[in-house]
Order: structure tokens, then sequence, then C-alpha cells
């Protein structure tokens, strides 16, 4: 138990710190070492991601990648990218990220137009603007995780339009 604890509490400030990075994550093959095969290299691969249809140029696009040890809606993801909105041409954003191993994900987005860090709600709305991953979301209700999931096993380009209420 006093393991767990110490893990849980060594751990949790080094994912949460390692959470939000710049514009382009980059990070190369692993190398993993073992008792069969000495030297392993584990393939990573990008993803291209277009966003459409943004209303302005305020605040940041704030990028969450999911996965399926941490599915939609986990607070953190497994990974966090914060843009800001200079980076927006006319109303299109497009960004590369590389280093991903092969598995299946999902990205959701939050047009953070006033960067409060958190999605604004209206009476019953959103205020601010979304996007997941190849799926444009219509429904009345929370979108789910398979909505937008997809199965990683080369590069990849993904095409997210903005909802906005």
């Amino acid at each position: 138990m006093k393991k767990i604890i110490f893990l849980s509490v060594w751990l949790i400030p080094v994912l949460a710190g390692a959470q939000t990075d710049s514009v382009v994550y980059k990070a190369s093959s692993k190398v993993v070492k073992s008792a069969k095969n000495p030297i392993e290299k584990k393939e990573t691969y990008s993803i291209t991601i277009t966003v459409t249809h943004i209303r302005n140029h305020d605040g940041v696009i704030r990028f969450k990648f999911f996965d399926d040890t941490t599915p939609f809606p986990h607070k953190m993801g497994f990974r966090k990218v914060v843009v800001p909105k200079s980076e927006v041409t006319g109303d299109s954003l497009v960004v590369t990220y590389e280093g991903f191993p092969s598995r299946n994900m999902g990205i959701a987005l939050l047009d953070d137009e006033n960067s409060n860090w958190k999605l604004d709600i209206g009476w019953f709305l959103p205020k601010e603007g979304h996007a997941f991953s190849d799926y444009y979301h219509t429904a009345l209700r929370k979108p789910v995780y398979k909505d937008f999931r997809f199965l990683l096993t080369g590069n990849k380009k993904v095409i997210m339009k903005m909802k906005y209420y």
C-alpha cells in the first residue's frame, strides 16, 4: 500500500507537468531492450490535424489526445497540447504531431476563446467551440469516445470541423 501511495505521489506530478507542450510534439522511436531481443525499435507515427471553421482569433486551441486507457471524457487524456490562435490562418489551422505508437486513439479540442482553461456553458449549450477527430457532433448528448476513435497504424491525417452553438 505504501508503494502505491509513493508511486501515486511521485507519478501524478510528473504526468501533470508533462501534459502541456509546445505547438509541435516530437518524440523519437524508443529503443526497448528485452531478454529475447536485445534491441527492439517501436515504430511511431505522425498525425496531421486540420481544424476548419474557426470563428475568430481570440484565445487558444486546446487539444486532448485520448486512448483506450484514458478514454474521453477522461480529465487529462494521455496528452494535452495548447496552440495559440495566432497560428490560425483565415479560419483554419494545420498542425503535425509526431511520435505516436500504433493504438486506438481519439482527439478532442476546445476553442478556448477567453483562455480560462474550461468550456464555458450558456443556459444549456457551450458558448465556445469544440471538435473531434474525423467526427462532427450533431446530437444533443455528450459525444462518446467510440464516435471519434480511430486505430493509428501509420501516419494519419485528421479533419476536425469546429462546432459552435
